[in-house]
């Protein structure tokens, strides 16, 4: 899961053509905090960006993307995945059309459950956008 939470995530938060100051910083957060980058090698973070931007510049289609990082993620795994991105691209408080439109293809390619995709959305609104 490791791999493709990085990607997905930065996947999300350039979808508008920029890390913005608040998703530079969450991110940073994640590393240094979030039980599930802690034993990240920092390899991880230095080739995820490269093969996402190779695979991108190769023609990959986004929603084949995203389609190919849940393929190896569990039902979990793929809601806590959702959960993070939301949460990077709400960091800035507002998601762009572009992240917005990452966020879709995870919840229809994923087939995430509404009830957890309303959970994670009111959670964020709640922390980042009032």
């Amino acid at each position: 899961m490791s791999k493709s939470l990085v990607q997905i995530i930065l996947l999300a938060a350039v979808a508008d053509g920029e890390i913005q100051e608040a998703e530079k910083l969450l991110l940073q957060f994640y590393k240094n905090r979030n039980p599930r980058f802690l034993e990240l090698p920092q390899k991880i973070f230095d080739e995820a960006p490269i093969e996402l931007f190779n695979k991108v510049k190769a023609g990959i289609k986004i929603s084949h993307l995203i389609e190919d990082i849940g393929e190896g993620l569990s039902a979990a795994e793929k809601e806590i995945a959702y959960a993070l991105t939301y949460e990077i691209c709400a960091a800035h408080e507002d998601v762009s059309k572009e992240e917005n439109e990452i966020l879709d293809q995870m919840k229809k390619s994923w087939k995430l459950k509404s009830s957890i995709v309303n959970a994670v959305e009111l959670s964020a609104k709640l922390r980042f956008m009032t």
